[in-house]
C-alpha cells in the first residue's frame, strides 16, 4: 500500500451531481431524520397524556403524529424530486487531514436561505431553524483518525467512511475517479 507521504497522494478534488432518489445513503439519512423525529414528537405528547391521566388518547394520538409524518415523507420524496430534479451537486477535497464535503449546489442554498428569511418573517422559527440546519450541514469534514472502517459500493461509485455505528460521510464519485479516489482512500485512512 502506498504511504501517506507519498507526493502522489498530496489531494484529489472533484464535484459531482449527486442522484437523491437514487441513493441508499441519502434516503437512509432521510428515512432516519423522520424516524428520529416520529419517536420524539410521539415521546414528548404521549408523555403529555400520561401525566394529564389520558391514556387511552395516546395511540390516537400517536396514529395522527404518524399520519403527518408519512405526509412528511411524501413532502420530502417530493422536494428530491421535483425541486431538486434529483440531483444534487456537491464537492469533494481528499487531502492527507481528511475529507471536506460541501454542497454547491444553488437551489440548495436558495432554499435554506428563504426557509431562514421567510421563517424569522412570519415567526415559524422551527422553519427559520431547519433553514440554518441545512446552511450549517451544507458543509462538512471529517478527519481520517475519526474513521473506524471503509466501506466500498463498486456499483455506485460510492466510498462510504463509517464510525462505530454510522457513516460518516459518504463520497460520491464519478466512475473515472472512483479508482483514484479508492486509492487514495485506502492509503490515507487506517481503520482501526
Amino acid at each position: 500500500m502506498p504511504s501517506v507521504r507519498d507526493s502522489k497522494f498530496t489531494s484529489l478534488s472533484w464535484t459531482i451531481s449527486v442522484p437523491l432518489l437514487n441513493s441508499p445513503v441519502v434516503l437512509r439519512q432521510t428515512a432516519g431524520v423522520l424516524a428520529i423525529t416520529f419517536v420524539l414528537v410521539s415521546l414528548l405528547v404521549s408523555t403529555i397524556f400520561a401525566v394529564d391521566g389520558d391514556w387511552s388518547g395516546i395511540p390516537v394520538v400517536i396514529c395522527v403524529i404518524g399520519l403527518i409524518h408519512l405526509g412528511f415523507v411524501v413532502v420530502a420524496l417530493l422536494v428530491m424530486a421535483l425541486f431538486y430534479r434529483n440531483r444534487m451537486n456537491m464537492r469533494f477535497h481528499l487531502d492527507k487531514r481528511g475529507v471536506n464535503s460541501e454542497v454547491i449546489d444553488r437551489r440548495a442554498a436558495n432554499a435554506s436561505k428563504w426557509a431562514i428569511i421567510l421563517g424569522l418573517f412570519t415567526g415559524n422559527f422551527s422553519a427559520a431553524g431547519a433553514g440554518m440546519l441545512a446552511r450549517s450541514g451544507s458543509r462538512s469534514f471529517v478527519s481520517w483518525r475519526n474513521v473506524n472502517r471503509l466501506r466500498f459500493d463498486e456499483r455506485r461509485h460510492t466510498i462510504y467512511l463509517m464510525g462505530r455505528w454510522h457513516t460518516k460521510a459518504a463520497l460520491f464519485c464519478s466512475p473515472e475517479i472512483y479508482p483514484q479516489a479508492k486509492k487514495m482512500v485506502e492509503a490515507l485512512c487506517s481503520p482501526r
